[in-house]
C-alpha cells in the first residue's frame, strides 16, 4: 500500500483528472496518547492544474479509534469528508500531496470524542462510583472549609478592604 500521494501535474489533461485509491493510516503519524488510525486513508479526487495552483476536490475517509472523555472506553469513528475542496501552489512538475490530505482528516478529529458520537453509539455517562456526592462521608477525608480555621479567612477578608488598584491610591 501506497505511503504517500504524489501527483505528476504535466500528466492531467486540461479538463482534469480523477483519481482513487487509498493511502497507509500511518501517514497520519499519530502519538501513542492520540486517536488510533485503523484503517487506509481512501480518497476519491478530482483534480485540476490551473496557472499557479491545483486543486483536489473528493471525499476522504479514515476510521479512528478514539478515547472517550467521559466513560474512558475506547471506540471507532470513522471520518467522512465528503466534499473536500484541497488548493496548493504549484511547486514543481511532481506534487507530493499527502500532508496536506492528511492535514484535511486530522482537523475533522473531534476535540473531546464521546462514545455516544462512535459508529456504532454507546451510552455515554460517568459510572457512579466515581462520582463524589454518590461516596460514603465516612471516608476520613475532611471537607476544606472545616480544614480552615476562622483566622485564614480574616485574613483574606481583610485584603478585600485594599483598593483595586495602586495607582488610584495616590
Amino acid at each position: 500500500m501506497k505511503s504517500k500521494l504524489e501527483i505528476d501535474t504535466t500528466l492531467i489533461p486540461e479538463e482534469g483528472l480523477a483519481l482513487c485509491g487509498e493511502l497507509d493510516g500511518i501517514l497520519f503519524e499519530l502519538t501513542k496518547n492520540d486517536a488510533k488510525s485503523i484503517s487506509p486513508l481512501h480518497y476519491d479526487l478530482f483534480i485540476q492544474c490551473f496557472e499557479n495552483e491545483i486543486l483536489l476536490q473528493g471525499s476522504l475517509e479514515a476510521a479512528f479509534q478514539f478515547q472517550c472523555v467521559v466513560t474512558n472506553q475506547t471506540f471507532l469513528k470513522t471520518i467522512f469528508i465528503e466534499q473536500s475542496a484541497i488548493a496548493l501552489e504549484l511547486s514543481g512538475s511532481v506534487m507530493d500531496v499527502t500532508e496536506a490530505l492528511r492535514e484535511e482528516v486530522l482537523i475533522e478529529f473531534p476535540a473531546h470524542p464521546r462514545c455516544d458520537q462512535a459508529d456504532e453509539p454507546m451510552p455515554c455517562e460517568v459510572n457512579p462510583r466515581y462520582l463524589a456526592v454518590d461516596k460514603p462521608t465516612d471516608d476520613g477525608v475532611n471537607p476544606a472549609s472545616q480544614t480552615r480555621s476562622n483566622s485564614d479567612w480574616n485574613t483574606l477578608d481583610q485584603l478585600g478592604d485594599l483598593p483595586d488598584h495602586p495607582e488610584s491610591a495616590q
